[in-house]
């Protein structure tokens, strides 16, 4: 293999600090126009008031990471397909999830796992 050195050019450099100005910007706005979050459940669970699209694209961002994205295939490329194991008892995982835990959190109010006695 070649030795190459990865070098980043002055737009890469333009386009991070612009990325990280606009997420502090967003974050600024937020703190200073007074929003409503002013407990837990509001921060946590806004309110319990959130129609279903938001919900579901947040869960989905959630499972489908970057890491996931990268790290599978390099996985089975290294190590070949030892974790369809994974996938295939995954739905398996999350219906028992669903069916059993979820009303336990739903019965106990809780915001987090921690808060379920």
């Amino acid at each position: 293999m070649g030795s190459e050195k990865a070098v980043l050019g002055a737009a890469d450099y333009i386009l991070f600090i612009l990325m990280l100005l606009v997420s502090a910007g967003i974050g600024l706005y937020f703190k200073f126009s007074g929003g409503k979050q002013s407990s837990t459940n509001e921060f946590l669970l806004a309110g319990k008031n959130m129609s279903i699209l938001p919900v579901a694209f947040s869960i989905m961002a959630s499972y489908l990471s970057a890491i996931a994205v990268l790290g599978v295939p390099a996985e089975v490329y290294m190590f070949g397909i030892h974790i369809l194991y994974f996938y295939v008892s995954y739905p398996i995982g999350v219906v028992i999830a669903s069916y059993v835990c979820l009303p336990v959190f739903f019965k106990s109010g809780g915001c987090t796992a921690y808060e379920v006695s």
